[in-house]
C-alpha cells in the first residue's frame, strides 16, 4: 500500500510538472505570438484608419461638389426668378403705362364733351334769348300798332 501510495504521488507529481512545464512551454511561444498578433493588429487598425480616411476625404469631395452644384442650380434659379419679375415688372409698367394714356383720353374726351355740351347750352340759351327778344319786339309792335289806330 505504502509503495502504491507513493506510487501515486510520483505520478500525481510528475503530472503536475509535466503540466507546469507545458504552461510554461506554451507561455513562451505565447508571447511572440501575442506580439505578433498586436502588431497584425496595429497593423490592420492603421489601415482601417487610412481607409475611413480616403472615405472621409472621398465624402468631403464629394460633399462639396454637390454643395457647388447645389450653389450654382441657386444661383441660376435666383437669375430666372430675377428675370420673370423684371419682365413682370416691365409688363406691369407697360400695362400701367396704357392704362394711365387711356385715363388721361377718357378724362380729355370727357372734357371735350362737357365743353361741346357748355357750348351747346350756351346756344341754346342765345336762341332762347334771341326768339325772347323776337317775341317781345313783336308785342312791342302789336302793342304799337294797336295804340297807333
Amino acid at each position: 500500500m505504502k509503495r502504491l501510495r507513493s506510487l501515486m504521488l510520483l505520478l500525481v507529481a510528475v503530472f503536475a510538472l509535466n503540466a507546469f512545464a507545458v504552461s510554461a512551454f506554451a507561455a513562451e511561444g505565447e508571447k511572440p505570438r501575442v506580439e505578433e498578433a498586436e502588431e497584425i493588429n496595429k497593423e490592420k487598425l492603421e489601415e482601417a484608419r487610412e481607409k475611413n480616411k480616403e472615405g472621409r476625404e472621398k465624402t468631403h469631395e464629394k460633399n462639396v461638389e454637390a454643395n457647388e452644384r447645389a450653389r450654382e442650380r441657386s444661383k441660376e434659379r435666383i437669375e430666372r426668378t430675377r428675370e420673370k419679375n423684371e419682365a413682370r415688372i416691365e409688363k406691369a409698367e407697360a400695362k400701367e403705362a396704357a392704362e394711365k394714356e387711356k385715363a388721361i383720353a377718357k378724362e380729355k374726351a370727357a372734357q371735350e364733351k362737357a365743353e361741346k355740351r357748355k357750348l351747346h347750352e350756351e346756344e341754346v340759351a342765345k336762341k332762347k334769348e334771341e326768339k325772347q327778344k323776337a317775341k317781345e319786339e313783336r308785342e312791342k309792335e302789336k302793342a304799337g300798332e294797336g295804340e297807333s289806330i
